[in-house]
Order: C-alpha cells, then sequence, then structure tokens
C-alpha cells in the first residue's frame, strides 16, 4: 500500500457522481514566472487554481488533494463528472524539459502501482469504466501524460482488476 499524504486544495466546484478517471502528468518541482523558483506539484496547482484528486511522486507517495466528492479544476469540461491523477515528473521543470521528458520512459514501477492502486480504488468505489488521457479529452491542446508512460499496462492491469 502506498503512503498517502493529505495536502487538500481549495480550488474546485461542485460535483456530480465520476464516471470517468482522467490520467494527468506534470513536473514534480514546477518552474515559476520569475524562472528561478520551483514550486512541488501541490503547492503549483493550488498557486495556480488548479487542482487534481491525486498526485503521484516517483517514489511511489500518493497526495491527495480533493476529496472523491468534491470538484477538482484538472480537464476543461470534465471538472465535474472525473477523477484526475497526476503522475509527477520526476525532478524540476519548466514547459520544454516536462514535455521532453514525458516522450521517453518516467514512471518508476513503485509509481506506476501507486497509480494503479488508485485507480483500481475509484473503478470499484463508484463503478467506473471510462479511463482516459489528458490529451484524449483536450487533443492538439495537452500532450500528457505523453508517450513515456504505459498506458496500455495501465489499462490491462485496471481491467484484470476489476
Amino acid at each position: 500500500m502506498s503512503e498517502i499524504k493529505i495536502v487538500h486544495n481549495k480550488n474546485g466546484a461542485a460535483h456530480q457522481l465520476p464516471d470517468t478517471i482522467i490520467v494527468h502528468s506534470m513536473g514534480e518541482y514546477v518552474l515559476q514566472d520569475d524562472r528561478k523558483t520551483y514550486l512541488h506539484a501541490p503547492d503549483f496547482l493550488d498557486k495556480s487554481g488548479l487542482s487534481a484528486h491525486a498526485l503521484v511522486s516517483p517514489d511511489g507517495t500518493i497526495y491527495r488533494c480533493r476529496n472523491d466528492d468534491e470538484g477538482a479544476y484538472h480537464a476543461r469540461g470534465f471538472n465535474s463528472n472525473s477523477l484526475g491523477i497526476e503522475v509527477l515528473v520526476k525532478g524540476r521543470h519548466d514547459y520544454d524539459s516536462f514535455m521532453s521528458a514525458i516522450r521517453k520512459q518516467y514512471v518508476s514501477e513503485i509509481q506506476y502501482q501507486a497509480v494503479l492502486e488508485q485507480c483500481l480504488e475509484w473503478v470499484h468505489s463508484f463503478d467506473i469504466s471510462r479511463i482516459v488521457r489528458h490529451s484524449d479529452v483536450s487533443p492538439g491542446r495537452k500532450y500528457d501524460p505523453g508517450s513515456g508512460f504505459p498506458w496500455a499496462r495501465l489499462l490491462n492491469d485496471i481491467q484484470r482488476g476489476k
């Protein structure tokens, strides 16, 4: 079982019963506008007015930022009926380094298992069958979780875990 840390994020709206899981990725630490400071992903989302239900660090720690019955600002047009999970890309990133990183294999095995664990919990709790990537719901605008994420493996493992 993965370590879970609660870092409640205030950004969100009304939420319906979730019927979708959206898988995202973002830098573990994100470069700020001052081009000098990096914020840890949960702090970056909070400061930016965004949120997700869970963030999974490279060491497998799951940061729970919103309760499952709360909306989260993670995917335009899908915030009221979905649960968002962010897979954190190890290290410090600006946009270019992040885009480069998600094209290569970036997910550790312990991180993958934590993502799978969280997704299976949601699948069982809410009878969810629709699991998509951020790039699927915002094509041409969003590219995460990227080709470096083991997408087919995740879908197969979730299907087996149902």
